[in-house]
């Protein structure tokens, strides 16, 4: 028996001796994890981005970027037609933001889907909630150093019946950071950071997928209008009156009359949460110009959701 078992064990050390350089060069493949899409080919870097070691942690251990001008070899990507390249930066495995710069040869699971779509719509909203509304009872990021003042939730395509058009690039919803970020010019980025505090828990990158997106604008048009419309609300009339007024209590009627005094009679809604303002919603015409002060109101058929008096906070 004895010379037997050694002739199987010396078969079996000259088959491992076959298959150990094809498991050698097994181990030389990209490795693509579960839930990601195979990819290959670059990217060419043509902005500072960080490199996450996890896109739904946003870690990023030595605090690695890719820089402008570089080439960075892609091995992944999320999701077929997602928002993230895995690449080997420095050496190591990171997400980074399809934003991020320009994909180069190679191929991937799937087309990625269009960024942009003119979706069927009657008409915008632009949506600016009173942050110390908004922020009553929320201990995020962007409320901290709540003012009592206008803004931006979000300039959404919006139709008189049916549900409003959304999440027109194909993308779907998911938590607000796991959105890749937006490519804007500077000063662009910079308005829209002073109008809308939620861009620091990513709130700008939701709204561009799933309003934005239905707009048929690119994300920096829509995103030039967006900052210019908060701005002409936050400044006019009805806005100050506000401003002066917090720290009391209005009443719904006298609100509703600033706006109408303004030219918006009839294109606004208020809406109250336990007894205080926390959003004012300004309904526009579709086709909006590039002068907010030339923007036509939109009839507002809906109720309004403040009551009789309410509270402006502090």
């Amino acid at each position: 028996m004895l010379p037997f078992r050694g002739s199987l064990i010396f078969r079996y050390f000259i088959a491992m001796r076959a298959f150990l350089p094809l498991l050698f060069s097994l181990s030389l493949l990209p490795f693509v994890a579960h839930g990601q899409s195979p990819a290959s080919g670059a990217l060419s870097a043509e902005q500072a981005c960080p490199a996450y070691q996890s896109i739904r942690k946003q870690t990023n251990p030595g605090n690695l970027v890719v820089s402008p001008g570089q080439d960075y070899r892609v091995l992944a990507e999320n999701k077929p037609g997602g928002d993230w390249w895995l690449l080997e930066v420095e050496g190591q495995r990171r997400w980074v933001a399809k934003t991020c710069g320009r994909h180069q040869g190679g191929s991937t699971g799937q087309p990625a889907p269009a960024k942009t779509h003119q979706a069927d719509f009657d008409f915008y909203t632009l949506a600016m909630s009173w942050h110390t509304g908004f922020c009553n009872g929320r201990n995020r990021p962007d409320c901290r150093g709540a003012k009592p003042d206008l803004v931006l939730h979000g300039l959404w395509p919006s139709n008189s019946r049916g549900a409003h058009p959304a999440f027109c690039d194909g993308s779907q919803k998911q938590r607000f950071c796991g959105y890749g970020p937006l490519a804007l010019e500077q000063d662009t980025r910079e308005g829209l950071d002073r109008v809308m505090p939620g861009s620091k828990v990513c709130l700008d990158r939701y709204q561009w997928h799933k309003h934005g997106s239905c707009s048929g604008l690119a994300q920096q048009p829509y995103f030039e209008q967006a900052v210019a419309y908060s701005q002409w609300l936050r400044t006019s009339a009805p806005a100050n009156q506000l401003r002066a007024n917090a720290g009391g209590s209005v009443s719904r009627a006298a609100v509703l009359g600033w706006f109408d005094e303004w030219g918006f009679g009839g294109a606004v809604s208020l809406h109250c949460k336990s007894g205080y303002l926390e959003e004012v919603r300004v309904y526009l015409k579709p086709a909006l110009p590039e002068q907010p002060n030339q923007a036509k109101p939109q009839p507002y058929r809906g109720q309004q959701r403040c009551p009789a008096r309410f509270d402006l906070l502090p």
